[in-house]
């Protein structure tokens, strides 16, 4: 779904909605290459809006399904998509120090609204950093091989400080009280 600004002119009274099935899987698979291993169709509900000031607000709500990789194993999991963005796009990249950084606020391109990049950009945000299959979840047990091995953080904590602890030379320890005047 693109939108030329010109096209969106004469929904200042009303908002543009549209409710669609969209096929994105292509473009995902295209853009985000070693994230994306399938995409649903995606369920978009939603309206854009037209402002005197020449602002563009999109409103949508997503649904649909993603097939990304273990963030551990590299094997297939699925995550459900259901998320709902509020964007606000301008024209003048000027404008843009007027608004909170907390807001999602875009300069529009060639005085178009690229819907499916919006809505493909927001899910690929919205996936966490780490991603386990059932089992991984279920499975406390770290992968491992010949002379390596993963550890957790805390465990990596609590074996660096066994480590200083072991390393200590108990003959030094009145050294300890010397340096606390």
């Amino acid at each position: 779904m693109k939108y030329n600004k010109n096209q969106l002119q004469k929904y200042r009274q009303n908002a543009l909605t549209f409710d669609e099935e969209l096929n994105l899987e292509d473009n995902a698979k295209k853009r985000f290459p070693t994230t994306v291993l399938a995409l649903s169709l995606v369920q978009v509900k939603g309206h854009i809006r037209y402002y005197d000031n020449e602002d563009l607000s999109l409103h949508a709500e997503i649904t649909g399904k993603i097939t990304v990789p273990s963030s551990r194993s590299l094997l297939p999991v699925i995550r459900d998509i259901n998320l709902i963005i509020d964007e606000r796009y301008i024209e003048d990249e000027q404008r843009l120090k007027d608004f909170d950084e907390t807001e999602a606020v875009f300069v529009l391109e060639n005085d178009t609204l690229d819907v499916d990049e919006a809505i493909l950009d927001n899910i690929i945000a919205e996936l966490p950093l780490q991603i386990l299959t059932t089992a991984e979840i279920a499975d406390d047990k770290l992968p491992s091989g010949k002379d390596w091995h993963v550890v957790s953080e805390e465990t990596f904590e609590n074996e660096k400080k066994d480590d200083n602890n072991s390393n200590f030379d108990p003959r030094f320890a009145k050294l300890d009280d010397f340096f606390k005047e």
